[in-house]
């Protein structure tokens, strides 16, 4: 089970007014490698602040983990079995790179993309406001001494990546960049994203995807950009004005599917937008050490998605 806690600590601007309206309430710290429960909104939010540093006087690099869909019970046995809220192999990579990670569990399994959504609201039928809840978190972590401020990360996959997008839209989006994995931005999103400071941004994709497709999806609740889309409005961002692109070594022949690499060039900054497009490749985040499953579509076997994200992050920390 989950250890419970609050948590107080300084926030500041519209973070601070964001913490007042929405409850957030903090008591002590965090604790490292130990999942807890925070009262947020109401609301009782898993979290689990991963912190093997063995140093902790410094501040450190954050990323925020975030999982995609689960159905409400999947996520209400969370709380029992917090442990599967971590993805081993980032747990490793901040071991090794010297960066924290926080995973956050959306409270029903979805992620407050916008408005609605049934499995994103209270039971008195309001939204579940996750926007508030990531950046009291994010303010908390930095008011405390505990993260760098310019080196604060996000990820996500499927769902979870939609809520990034939306989450690196913001006007002052605290994030220096971003990886959101076989998701896109809905496009009511991308209309008003135009962020101060634009975080660099990492893309990968499937071209089979049946699920968020490549191409984009026509939704009752609204549209999800294609993925070319969402990679021209952040060019746009950084002002990039070229392009370079490679296939990567087809290290697996028989996973039926190849990488695409592109970074954008002639950008404000160098190296901030980056796409991994994986021809062939369904709903599913390619790894070298992949177990290919039996329902036909096979994951892609080329590329290391959580050690490129890692290099990535690094590369690029907030101006």
């Amino acid at each position: 089970m989950a250890k419970q806690t609050k948590v107080r600590g300084p926030i500041i601007g519209r973070f601070f007014l964001a913490s007042l309206a929405f409850g957030l309430s903090f008591w002590g710290s965090f604790v490292a490698a130990e999942p807890q429960i925070i009262r947020h909104d109401g609301l009782d939010r898993l979290v689990w602040l991963d912190d093997d540093r063995s140093d902790k006087s410094l501040p450190a690099p954050l990323v925020i983990a975030l999982h995609g869909y689960r159905r409400p019970h999947e996520a209400a046995a969370l709380r029992d079995n917090p442990a599967r809220l971590a993805w081993p192999d980032l747990q490793a990579l901040g071991i090794r790179h010297g960066f924290i990670t926080l995973y956050l569990a959306a409270y029903r399994g979805q992620w407050s993309l916008f408005d609605g959504l049934s499995h994103a609201q209270k039971d008195d039928g309001s939204s579940i406001d996750d926007e508030a809840f990531i950046l009291s978190l994010v303010t908390h972590l930095i008011e405390t001494g505990v993260v760098d401020p310019k080196a604060v990360y996000l990820t996500g996959i499927s769902d979870s990546a939609i809520m990034t997008y939306r989450m690196i839209c913001l006007d002052e989006t605290p994030f220096a960049a971003a990886a959101p994995l076989i998701g896109t931005a809905f496009a009511a999103h991308l209309d008003d994203c135009d962020p101060e400071t634009p975080p660099a941004l990492m893309h990968v994709h499937g071209t089979d995807d049946r699920v968020l497709p490549y191409d984009g999806w026509i939704f009752a609740s609204g549209r999800e950009v294609s993925v070319p889309e969402v990679l021209e409005h952040w060019r746009t961002l950084h002002r990039c004005t070229g392009q370079e692109r490679q296939m990567l070594e087809n290290i697996d022949p028989d996973d039926d599917s190849l990488v695409e690499e592109m970074i954008w060039t002639g950008c404000t900054r160098d190296g901030t937008v980056l796409s991994y497009k994986v021809i062939g490749g369904g709903h599913d985040v390619p790894r070298l050490d992949a177990v290919q499953p039996d329902d036909g579509q096979k994951i892609n076997r080329d590329l290391d998605t959580l050690s490129v994200m890692s290099a990535f992050f690094q590369a690029n920390p907030r101006p």
